[in-house]
C-alpha cells in the first residue's frame, strides 16, 4: 500500500497563480495524496479559482485572519494532515510531475530518514537557473546531511533545503506549528529548516528536480523584514537539541542570519541603531566575520548599498 502525502498549500491572493500551482500538483504521477489548500482570509478571487477545481483530493481550508509569510496558515494545513508525509507548495510555484513519486522512491531507500528535500529551480525575467546546493551535488546522487552538514553548507550560501521540495514524515514532527508564526514576517521558513534538523537529526537530499519557483509572481511586502530577535534566539531555542560541537556553526550560522535580517531592516529604516548588530551577534568562535560586519555597519548605509551593487555588477 502506497503511503499517502498530504500538500499543504497556503493562499493569499494569489488569483493569478493558485491555478498553477493546483494543476502541477494534480499532475503528479505519483497520486495517493490529499490537497489542502489553506485560505488565508484572501480579499481577491483566489477561493473562485481553487472552486473551479472538482478534483475529491482537494480540501479547502479557512482563516479569518491573515498570517505573515503564511506561517500560520502551513501550521493550520499540518494540523490538519491525514498523510504519512506532510509535502509544502507554494500557491505561486510549481512542481515538475515527477517530484512526489522520486520524493517516494527517496523515502523508500531510507526508510529511517524523515526529512526529505531535493533541487530546486527559480525563474527570473524568463531565465531558470538551478540552486546553488543542487548545481554542486545533482551529478553526485543521495546526499544524507546532519545539522553540521546543512549549516556548513548554508553558511557558503548552499541550502539543501527550500519550502517547496521538502517532505517530512508526519510522525516524527515534534509539533504541528513547526512554522514561526508571531515572531517574524519574512524568512522564517529559514529558521524551520534549522529546527527540523536539529530535532530529527538528519535529511536525505534527492537529485530529482522538484520544483520552479516564479520570482516575478512572488510577492514580499517592501514593509516586510527578517527578525534579527528570531535568529538570535535561534541558538537557546535550539541549543538543548544540538551537540555542543555543533554550538559554533548555529552561532556562525545565526550571525549571517542576522547580519542579513540587518541588511534588510536597514534598507526601509536608515536611522536605525548601528549598534543593534553589534549587539546581536555572538562573538566567540566568529571574531572574524562580527569584527567585520560591525566596521562596515559604521558606514552610511547609502554608500554601503553602492558599493554592493558596483561589486555586483563586476562579479
Amino acid at each position: 500500500m502506497r503511503s499517502l502525502i498530504s500538500i499543504v498549500v497556503p493562499v493569499y491572493n494569489k488569483e493569478k497563480y493558485i491555478s498553477r500551482a493546483i494543476e502541477s500538483a494534480l499532475n503528479q504521477t505519483y497520486t495517493e495524496f490529499e490537497l489542502l489548500v489553506v485560505n488565508d482570509a484572501s480579499s481577491d478571487r483566489s477561493m473562485d479559482r481553487v472552486a473551479e477545481f472538482h478534483d475529491p483530493r482537494i480540501r479547502v481550508l479557512h482563516r479569518s485572519q491573515p498570517g505573515p509569510g503564511g506561517y500560520a496558515a502551513r501550521n493550520h494545513g499540518i494540523s490538519e494532515a491525514r498523510g504519512k508525509w506532510i509535502a509544502l507548495l507554494d500557491a505561486d510555484d510549481a512542481w515538475f510531475p515527477e517530484h512526489l513519486a522520486q520524493s517516494m522512491r527517496i523515502a523508500s531507500e531510507f526508510p529511517e530518514i524523515p526529512i526529505i528535500s531535493a533541487a530546486r529551480m527559480s525563474a527570473v525575467g524568463g531565465m531558470e537557473k538551478l540552486d546553488p546546493f543542487a548545481k554542486r551535488f545533482i551529478s553526485q546522487g543521495p546526499q544524507i546531511l546532519y545539522l553540521s552538514d546543512y549549516l556548513e553548507f548554508a553558511c557558503k550560501g548552499l541550502r539543501a533545503m527550500g519550502t517547496n521540495s521538502m517532505l517530512i514524515k508526519r510522525d516524527s514532527l515534534y509539533r504541528n506549528s513547526i512554522f514561526p508564526e508571531g515572531r517574524t514576517e519574512r524568512s522564517g521558513d529559514l529558521y524551520t529548516w534549522v529546527e527540523l534538523i536539529a530535532r530529527m537529526k538528519r535529511m536525505v537530499w534527492s537529485p530529482h528536480v522538484a520544483s520552479i519557483s516564479y520570482r516575478d509572481a512572488s510577492f514580499v511586502s517592501r514593509n516586510s523584514v527578517p527578525s534579527m530577535q528570531l535568529f538570535h534566539e535561534m541558538v537557546g531555542d535550539l541549543q538543548p537539541y544540538v551537540e555542543e560541537r555543533d554550538i559554533g556553526i548555529l552561532k556562525k550560522y545565526a550571525n549571517k542570519m542576522m547580519k542579513y535580517a540587518w541588511v534588510e531592516k536597514k534598507k526601509l529604516n536608515s536611522t536605525m541603531e548601528n549598534s543593534e548588530l553589534r549587539r546581536s551577534f555572538y562573538w566567540e568562535d566568529d571574531l572574524a566575520f562580527c569584527l567585520k560586519w560591525s566596521l562596515i555597519s559604521l558606514l552610511p548605509f547609502d554608500l554601503l548599498e553602492s558599493l554592493h551593487k558596483r561589486y555586483s555588477v563586476s562579479q
